[in-house]
């Protein structure tokens, strides 16, 4: 956790912290689109990035109409939670509720689940959730309130694994009807905003060992789960906002470098030190700038042979040239 905390006292302190406005952050709108299609790809929607961003921000529909509107539902809630987090000092359970109402509203007010449970409201009827031993109805409400009570401090936990535990737990209560995952990670990201950290956007594609590790987590070990979310979490930082808030001249950990490209963040160590590469050491991380990248590119012959030597050199290879034979 200490190459991610570090991370993040770079966003804090050097680069103005995290932005919360969806629509007046370009940055955050494309967390925001990230967050919405991945988290609901989780839960098997099929709706592709490009149909996702389609339809949040133009409105456009290019998929099956629950499909759509699930997106649009989870599209709302993130944008909420984001604004909101840090507004509160924990997660109050009127929060859970407003962000199943704003996460499944439209889905259901077409297609309304076999209980008829209503959006924001908890369950009537008991589930069976893998091997999981879930809250029973009746349990639910004193169950949420020790939850909520409990995301107020962090005793002695990281917040990331804080987050992460209490990720787990809610899954555990499994308050309503349908939609607890996809709130569930909602809730995880209120939890990380609210105390400085970016939003987890957990890839589809990692969505085996996501769910391996929230069953490590309920058989309590939270550490798997909390190595998800932190490299999520790390991910959101070095793809989107390290790389993007800084200017050409700021210093960034290499990974950030690396995910504008060209090179891979193991080239960019290997020009560090071998010395080609100016950088500074910070702690764990390595950091430079692109200003330094464009520097050393523009050392390098764009034909592959090494750094440029100046115009001298090409003359000295033009007259080594053998003469061509007149006919």
């Amino acid at each position: 956790m200490s190459l991610l905390d570090e991370q993040v006292a770079l966003l804090k302190g050097r680069l103005g912290g995290l932005p919360h406005a969806v629509e007046a952050d370009e940055i955050l709108h494309t967390i925001w689109i990230d967050d919405v299609h991945n988290s609901t790809a989780i839960e098997g929607n099929t709706m592709t990035r490009a149909q996702v961003e389609d339809l949040v921000e133009r409105g456009r529909a290019s998929a099956g109409l629950i499909e759509n509107l699930e997106v649009k539902g989870y599209a709302d809630a993130a944008d909420w939670v984001y604004r909101h987090a840090p507004d509160y000092d924990r997660v109050p359970v009127a929060v859970v509720s407003e962000v199943h109402k704003l996460a499944v509203n439209l889905a259901w007010d077409l297609e309304p689940p076999a209980t008829r449970d209503q959006p924001g409201a908890w369950r009537k009827a008991p589930v069976a959730v893998r091997s999981v031993k879930v809250s029973v109805p009746a349990a639910i409400p004193s169950d949420l309130d020790a939850w909520s009570e409990s995301t107020r401090t962090l005793g002695e936990s990281h917040p990331v694994v804080h987050a992460a535990i209490h990720h787990a737990w809610f899954e555990r209560i499994h308050p309503f009807a349908d939609g607890n995952g996809r709130v569930g990670r909602l809730l995880l990201n209120f939890m990380l905003i609210q105390r400085g950290y970016p939003p987890a956007v957990i890839a589809k594609g990692q969505r085996p060992r996501y769910l391996r590790a929230l069953g490590l987590a309920d058989e309590g070990n939270p550490n798997p789960l909390g190595e998800v979310v932190a490299r999520a979490v790390s991910g959101v930082l070095t793809r989107f906002l390290i790389p993007n808030l800084a200017g050409a001249a700021k210093l960034v950990p290499l990974a950030a470098l690396a995910s504008q490209g060209p090179y891979p963040v193991q080239y960019l160590r290997l020009l560090v030190f071998q010395g080609k590469l100016r950088a500074v050491r910070d702690g764990h991380l390595w950091l430079s700038s692109r200003k330094w990248l464009d520097d050393y590119i523009a050392t390098r012959d764009p034909r592959g042979g090494g750094p440029k030597r100046g115009i001298g050199r090409r003359a000295t290879a033009r007259k080594r040239r053998a003469p061509k034979s007149r006919p």
